[in-house]
């Protein structure tokens, strides 16, 4: 038996030695997954943030503008050839090994031809960046693709089955790693290059790792049926990943190429802590969320209650995160990232109501993806990045780094709403109540931020202290309708035990 196929057989003898307590089954392994990620992801975030914080004092604006720079590029290339091979594989309900290897082989082949291109085309792009840098950070930068590219395809099924234990230990080594590399060689050289070779020895680290964890050995093949099916399924994905390119990484190379690199470091900074809630955070809930929804297909009744579920801890806890990170951006900023990044500010509090809308949207698609409906995720990016492509150069060239924040926060609030109305369509009436919640939570927590936003705005006013005044009061109602009404909703869903026993 092939370590692949012992891999699946591990996997399928859980499920079978699971079916006898299937009432509470899922729901177990949903909180089980549940801390595990979240604990991985906090330890992840502590030393992400770490990281950032010995960093920004030693390394320049520039230097982070360049790096993101050539991430930006990666980024592209893996957007264009994306195959979506970990979500195809969770999303089909039987995996062959035949299905395995034809994911490995395609992973591989596809990150040899997109680092050859790059290497290829480092110099042209430095000189449409006018970055001379780039162009060799580009080509070492690219060898990360190659290496992420032969990691174990069983992660998948280990994901699929909500086991993420392992996966979580791997993730943390390989942050660990990066994160001692990367400042070690800062503190001794002060060089963009310590991000670069820190990345790519953490991506080393974790590429071989994957295989003592998720045991596989893929040779090299293509049969028919399983590449027809990863086409199939990767086509809406592709351009769904597009259009999200076209969106959060097309932004930096407008910055980069109108305002230089230092803007974009600054830009890249003020991302990065909405970043972290809205797409690391929530990247963190699909590993869960789209398996869960997967299983749940048949049964409309437990997708609408964890649906609504997702949706009310998104409100309940990332809007008094925003408002609050929003609020003490002016104290936060010179302390956590030093007072060269004091610009940033207001940026980030722009890209505090981004954060949010991302969360929730972040709901939806796991939604769409989990009952194998990805189309409507592609209605709704087209559209957002539209806005976004209409909005992003003259605003940049108006407004600089901030023109370029309200751009991203205003096509992710269109998204949203784009993304809520197939919702709708897709789930029916039933979900009136959720977005109901969602409207409510909402609102309160937009009129706190406005008017801590203006307290902090306002020094000469004809009453004074008053926006503060009125901001305490607000935070207070939000702070009293979050425990007397969200609370007990949410409590109420989760002890619901759904006819398949979620």
């Amino acid at each position: 038996m092939s370590r692949c196929r012992k891999t699946m057989a591990d996997l399928s003898a859980m499920n079978i030695q699971d079916s006898e307590s299937r009432p509470l089954r899922l729901r177990h392994r949903i909180l089980r997954a549940g801390w595990w990620t979240g604990g991985g992801f906090v330890l992840d975030k502590v030393i992400a943030a770490v990281q950032l914080a010995v960093l920004v004092r030693i390394l320049t604006p520039a230097d982070f503008g360049v790096m993101a720079a050539s991430a930006a590029v990666l980024l592209m290339m893996l957007t264009i050839s994306e195959l979506g091979l970990d979500s195809a594989l969770i999303a089909k309900e039987v995996v062959s090994e035949d299905d395995l290897v034809a994911a490995w082989t395609l992973s591989v082949a596809r990150g040899f031809l997109m680092a050859t291109g790059i290497w290829i085309m480092a110099g042209m792009i430095g000189e449409v960046m006018r970055m001379p840098a780039l162009e060799s950070l580009l080509r070492v930068h690219a060898w990360a693709l190659i290496i992420q590219g032969v990691q174990s395809p069983a992660l998948a099924l280990m994901m699929k089955k909500l086991d993420l234990r392992r996966r979580v230990t791997l993730d943390l080594v390989r942050r660990i790693v990066e994160a001692v590399v990367t400042i070690t060689i800062a503190i001794l050289y002060r060089t963009v290059w310590a991000l670069v070779i820190g990345q790519l020895i953490g991506l080393t680290i974790g590429s071989l790792l994957s295989f003592r964890l998720a045991p596989c050995s893929p040779s090299w093949s293509l049969k028919r049926s399983a590449l027809s099916y990863f086409v199939r399924y990767g086509r809406h994905l592709n351009l769904t990943t597009l259009c999200a390119f076209g969106v959060m990484t097309g932004g930096e190379l407008v910055i980069g190429r109108l305002l230089g690199p230092e803007s974009l470091g600054l830009y890249q900074v003020a991302l990065a802590i909405p970043l972290l809630i809205g797409a690391r955070a929530t990247a963190l809930m699909q590993q869960i969320s789209v398996p869960t929804y997967a299983e749940l297909q048949q049964d409309q009744r437990g997708v609408i209650r964890v649906f609504d579920l997702q949706m009310g801890l998104i409100g309940i806890v990332y809007i008094p995160l925003a408002v609050t990170i929003g609020s003490l951006a002016p104290i936060m900023v010179p302390i956590v990232f030093g007072t060269q990044w004091i610009g940033i500010t207001d940026s980030l509090r722009v890209l505090c109501l981004y954060s949010v809308c991302a969360g929730y949207a972040s709901v939806m698609a796991s939604l769409h993806y989990g009952v194998g409906r990805p189309d409507l995720q592609v209605k709704s990016w087209v559209g957002q990045c539209a806005l976004y492509m209409t909005m992003i150069v003259p605003m940049t060239f108006s407004f600089g780094v901030f023109g370029a924040a309200i751009s991203l926060t205003a096509s992710f609030l269109v998204g949203t709403v784009l993304q809520a109305l197939e919702t709708r369509r897709l789930l029916g009436r039933s979900t009136d109540e959720t977005f109901a919640s969602l409207g409510r939570t909402g609102l309160i927590g937009l009129v706190v931020g406005a008017l801590l936003w203006n307290g902090a705005g306002q020094n000469r006013i004809a009453i004074p202290w008053t926006p503060e005044i009125l901001a305490m009061v607000m935070a207070g109602v939000f702070g009293w309708y979050l425990w007397r009404v969200e609370r007990p909703r949410l409590q109420t869903l989760w002890n619901y035990q759904s006819q398949v026993g979620v």
